[in-house]
């Protein structure tokens, strides 16, 4: 940024663009809630040990049976290859609530995972029977289970699923996953909140020829808060693919209908998506946080990693014309008009006399960078105390970020007081989290 930012040629531009999104909605259905869980799945063994997933999970793209098998591998300790989905089966999948709000990862690994945990305690138990061992000492890896203080003493994954097999019979189970309470009304309340937000930000470096209007995207940088990145290779394709989609919208696609009311461009001679020969390099980057409440920590990578590719470009081409427009796309013919209503403002003969815009700050800059350094030290503080308290974000939803929390219209706020048992026991996901991290540790 230091390197091009005000240092590009005449014409290029470079833009930030930030947002942020659900991981699911925080009800199960859109505005009239059901009884339903979010996501449900079976979980069978075979004779053989391979795992049989059945799930309702719809994978329109984006990974999900992918991520839906290696979180029971994870859980079983056992290799991708054993791990078989069977998903959109109208037969035999369970009740899945549909592909929105980026919740199929979600919602469905934390499924998975509550199901594969309770096959893992019946394996436990074979194997602590057959060992002698105690059942708490027992870990479970590398088609395994054995005492994690003396290795030699344990059996194969093999032995242990025959044995439980012997004892109870089938082994099969049934997982389910619903969002925890999320406070009370709120503004909006259409959805419910979701619970967890996935962050982005990127840069975008453009071209712009002020002759013509035409706009090129030649460099994204895109970075995402995908909470723990479970599969980082297909993250990584949704950003690339996301930046993709959010290019066409910025750029080109653009649905004109005529007096009639009928569509003029119904087909993709006319509505122009964005070719290979379009897309910029891109470099996604992967930001992991750990969040409590997803699969192993994971968070979304579906429609989040779509919104800031739009204002990263609008941003670019300000910075390299000073021309904004409130239109969307940006089309040449559309620009190139706002083009020449800046020149015709400034009294510039051609459009090649344009020069990039002046910064200038806003009598809120200071105030806005008084707020963020507040925001950053009660963040810090808030996380090392551990405070439970309702917290108030002082720029969300429009109100004066100058006004005290207290004194905030309460119509205007979300408050969301977590149940003091809910926080006090971990639930199935932080559950998992910390079985990944005993293992990998060794204890």
């Amino acid at each position: 940024w230091d390197d091009k930012f005000r240092k590009l040629p005449d014409g290029h531009g470079i833009g930030i663009g930030c947002g942020f999104f659900i991981s699911g909605s925080g009800l199960p259905i859109h505005w009239e809630p059901n009884k339903f869980p979010h996501a449900t799945v079976h979980l069978k063994i075979d004779m053989d040990g391979g795992v049989t997933v059945h799930t309702g999970a719809a994978e329109i793209g984006q990974g999900s049976d992918t991520v839906v098998a290696q979180s029971v591998a994870e859980v079983l300790g056992l290799p991708l290859d054993m791990i078989r989905i069977r998903s959109r089966e109208t037969d035999t999948s369970p009740v899945d609530l549909g592909s929105y709000s980026s919740r199929v990862t979600f919602m469905n690994a934390n499924a998975a995972i509550s199901a594969a945990m309770q096959i893992r305690e019946q394996l436990l138990e074979a194997a602590a029977s057959v060992t002698g061992a105690s059942q708490e000492k027992l870990v479970i890896g590398d088609r395994r289970i054995y005492d994690k203080r003396d290795p030699a003493v344990g059996v194969s994954y093999l032995e242990a699923l025959h044995k439980a097999q012997e004892d109870k019979g089938a082994l099969v189970s049934s997982g389910a996953y619903r969002t925890p309470p999320m406070g009370k009304m709120h503004k909006g309340a259409a959805a419910g909140l979701a619970p967890a937000y996935s962050f982005s930000a990127y840069v975008a470096e453009v071209s712009v020829d002020v002759e013509t209007g035409k706009t090129k995207v030649d460099k994204v940088w895109a970075a995402h808060d995908c909470g723990k990145a479970l599969n980082p290779l297909a993250v990584k394709g949704q950003i690339i693919g996301s930046c993709h989609m959010g290019m066409g919208q910025v750029l080109s696609e653009e649905m004109r209908y005529g007096r009639s009311g009928h569509l003029l461009n119904p087909d993709l001679l006319d509505y122009k998506i964005p070719s290979v020969h379009e897309m910029p390099e891109v470099f996604p980057i992967i930001v992991e946080s750990n969040d409590p409440e997803g699969p192993f920590g994971a968070k979304e990578a579906g429609e989040g990693p779509l919104l800031p590719i739009l204002p990263a470009v609008c941003n670019a081409v300000y910075d390299a014309i000073g021309v904004r427009t409130s239109e969307l796309p940006l089309t040449p013919d559309r620009l190139y008009k706002q083009i020449e209503k800046r020149c015709k403002e400034e009294g510039i003969g051609e459009p090649m006399e344009l020069e990039p815009p002046r910064i200038e700050f806003s009598e809120m800059q200071e105030k806005l960078e008084r707020r963020a350094a507040e925001h950053e030290i009660r963040d810090r503080s808030r996380r090392l105390e551990q405070d439970r308290k309702p917290y108030h974000n002082g720029a969300i939803f429009g109100h004066d970020p100058e006004v005290a929390p207290e004194e905030v219209d309460p119509r205007w706020a979300v408050r969301v007081t977590p149940d003091e048992e809910y926080m006090k026991e971990p639930r199935l996901a932080g559950k998992a989290w910390i079985h990944r991290e005993r293992r990998e540790g060794g204890g």
